[in-house]
């Protein structure tokens, strides 16, 4: 899989994870529009994409691709992240639409991360 291809799914990826994250931020603050539903469905669609970036990641680093070890590390360190998402969902539960607003942004910002490390190795 050619580089160009794993940066267009991690910009996509990064993309829908900063629109479902500010949506959630503004459901937060307009309470007229808060909707679990819609929530849900987005925390979902976000949360898909980023596993499914992070397994292609990882499968084109184990056929010995030339895309580098950070950016093998930054795609660990997005599951890692969703690993404890799941774990604390109960707490995220108090303020949903708040933490998980946040929890999305920070996201966003570990894919723009994981996009700038492409073909950089730790030596």
């Amino acid at each position: 899989m050619e580089t160009s291809t794993l940066n267009l799914i991690g910009t996509l990826s990064a993309t829908i994870c900063g629109i479902s994250g500010t949506v959630m931020l503004s459901m937060n603050f307009l309470r007229n529009y808060q909707s679990k539903k819609i929530g849900n469905i987005l925390i979902f669609i976000s949360v898909s994409s980023l596993i499914i970036q992070s397994l292609l990641v990882s499968y084109t680093y184990t056929l010995n691709e030339n895309i580098g070890s950070f950016y093998l590390f930054y795609a660990i360190v997005v599951l890692f992240t969703l690993t404890f998402l799941y774990v604390y969902r109960l707490q995220m539960n108090e303020k949903y639409y708040l933490y998980w607003g946040i929890a999305l942004l920070y996201l966003m910002g570990l894919e723009i991360r994981t996009i700038d490390t492409i073909g950089e190795y730790l030596n």
